[in-house]
């Protein structure tokens, strides 16, 4: 690990700030804030908790009582929350800066509360990996994203909210290919660097377990996500799970659902 001098990493945080969203970052968090180690904020209290207070959300949302909501929903609306964030931060870093923040969970912090004042943190910016190429960015990013901070999130998710590895593992391969289609969108003139990352992180097999390319011509018109760099008319992205947005009120099957290619008429419209 290395460091990047201290106006790189102004810069990186600065870059990262007018993304917005998801792609946020706090370095460090703000003195007095409620950011706490990643280790905390996976905790079986902060995450009951969090999936407690997004159920009700939901629920008030969707017009029915939260008792009535099935508490699954809450807990993929908060991994799918978290897993983007942590995308986001990768994608754009590595992308926009060729730099890779140390994002695995002995550096990361955050608020352990949903809409808590430290969405993400990290101590310092500029403590993290040079990556001067796609491959390279590709391999760091496995390295301290998807083997670490989102590994512990799947399994944090998966135990105390009692949810399926495959649905937590789709969730995050479908947030990476949502986060690779904002980037692309907001930073057009990287689009092809972000293709190129995206295609590898997409290859990893811990990736590619939650979701792959599937031949368009063989999915029902509506069905598919999809993925910067490959062309919509030859290949779309299908997840390996499902998200069980579908049992929220007015909600119907994610376009990029397992469930999707058989049942192409319960799907909700991507915008």
């Amino acid at each position: 690990m290395t460091s990047t001098a201290s106006q790189g990493a102004a810069g990186l945080v600065r870059t990262l700030d007018e993304l917005g969203g998801f792609f946020a970052l706090s370095a460090p968090p703000p003195g007095g804030s409620d950011a706490v180690a990643w280790a905390d904020v996976l905790s079986g209290p902060a995450l009951r908790a969090r999936f407690d207070a997004v159920r009700t959300i939901l629920a008030d949302g969707a017009g029915v009582p939260a008792h009535e909501l099935d508490p699954k929903v809450a807990v993929s609306a908060v991994q799918v929350g978290l897993a983007s964030r942590l995308w986001s931060v990768a994608l754009a870093s590595a992308v926009l800066h060729s730099w890779l923040p140390d994002l695995s969970s002995a550096s990361l912090l955050a608020s352990p509360v949903h809409r808590g004042q430290v969405p993400l943190a990290v101590q310092d910016v500029g403590a993290g990996y040079a990556v001067a190429s796609p491959e390279e960015a590709s391999r760091r990013i496995v390295g301290t994203v998807v083997a670490s901070s989102l590994r512990d999130l799947h399994e944090a998710c998966a135990r105390e909210g009692r949810t399926p590895p495959r649905v937590l593992v789709s969730n995050s391969t479908s947030s990476l290919v949502g986060a690779l289609r904002v980037l692309g969108g907001r930073r057009p003139k990287h689009a092809g660097r972000v293709a190129e990352l995206g295609a590898l992180l997409l290859a990893d097999p811990a990736v590619r377990a939650g979701g792959t390319l599937v031949p368009a011509a063989d999915l029902p018109p509506g069905v598919g996500t999809t993925v910067p760099g490959v062309d919509p008319a030859e290949q779309a992205f299908v997840r390996s799970g499902c998200c069980v947005f579908y049992h929220l009120p007015g909600h119907g099957l994610c376009p990029d659902c397992v469930l999707a290619p058989t049942h192409p008429d319960r799907v909700t419209e991507a915008h």
